[in-house]
Formats: C-alpha cells, sequence, structure tokens
C-alpha cells in the first residue's frame, strides 16, 4: 500500500539516470525544489543542456549514486535500469520510470495556487489520466471522484 506525502528536497541530492524526454520531464519538475540534481547521460536534450542543474556526461557509474537521496531511473535500457536498482543503497528512494514494481515511489499530478496542493495519482498506473483528471479540476470540475472516470 501507498502513503501519499510531500517530500521536503531543499538541499537533497536527486541523481536522473538518463538523457531523454522523460529524464528532462522529471528534471523540470524538480527545477523549483532547491534539490541538488545532477543528470547522468552520454547525450542530453537541448533543454536539459540549458538547465541549471550538475550534468554529467558519461555512462551510468554505480558510483553516481553515492550521495543520492532521491534516484530516478530514466533509460531506455532495461540492463542499465536493473543495475541501477541493484546498485542503489537501502535508504535511497528509487523511481523506475520503465517498471512501477521496482519502484518505491511515483511522482503525482499536481497543481499548486498559492498555499493549496491538489495531487492526483493513478498509483502509477496512468499518469496521463492523473494529468487529464486535474486539467478537468483546473477548469473547476467538481471534486467528485465519481465523476472522474467519466471524463473524456
Amino acid at each position: 500500500m501507498s502513503y501519499p506525502v510531500l517530500l521536503q528536497l531543499t538541499g537533497k541530492n536527486v541523481t536522473i539516470i538518463g538523457g531523454g524526454k522523460i529524464a528532462t520531464r522529471k528534471a523540470r519538475g524538480l527545477l523549483t525544489t532547491g534539490a541538488n540534481i545532477t543528470v547522468i547521460a552520454p547525450i542530453f536534450t537541448e533543454e536539459l543542456q540549458q538547465m541549471p542543474i550538475h550534468r554529467i556526461q558519461e555512462n551510468y557509474q554505480a558510483a553516481h549514486l553515492n550521495k543520492a537521496f532521491l534516484i530516478f531511473c530514466c533509460t531506455n535500457d532495461p540492463a542499465v535500469n536493473t543495475q541501477i536498482i541493484r546498485d542503489a543503497a537501502p535508504h535511497q528512494l528509487i523511481n523506475d520510470c520503465t517498471d512501477k514494481s521496482r519502484s518505491d515511489f511515483f511522482n503525482m499530478a499536481t497543481l499548486q495556487q498559492d498555499d493549496h496542493l491538489i495531487a492526483i495519482s493513478t498509483n502509477g498506473n496512468d499518469p496521463t489520466r492523473a494529468k487529464e483528471i486535474l486539467q478537468k479540476i483546473r477548469q473547476g470540475a467538481v471534486l467528485n471522484p465519481k465523476s472522474w472516470t467519466k471524463f473524456n
């Protein structure tokens, strides 16, 4: 079972392995958290190259995880993702973007306005659906969970 929490990431080390679209999306979402973001990949998207983050342009090595609090596996290589899972220490939290069964946590679709935060999760089953539900909330839909399955 899951338990929803908000993590205080200010000053925490977040490591993203992979330099493609998914890694870019994860890094973009972390930019305002105050986390120390490091992305490891042989190649980065142009957007990642422009972000104020630490980039290590090389293939993954176990030592890249040494100081990580959160780890995102965002590669398209199953063998690399498996190795990352094996190399992580028990106290490190992992999100394997390719296999939710190997993840310690999932990201939620969020809407923040002033001091209020709304977060929607499908427990890693359908992130696109969570974003659709959040969009309906942005558009003023009533917060009635029974109606969420009827969104078009």
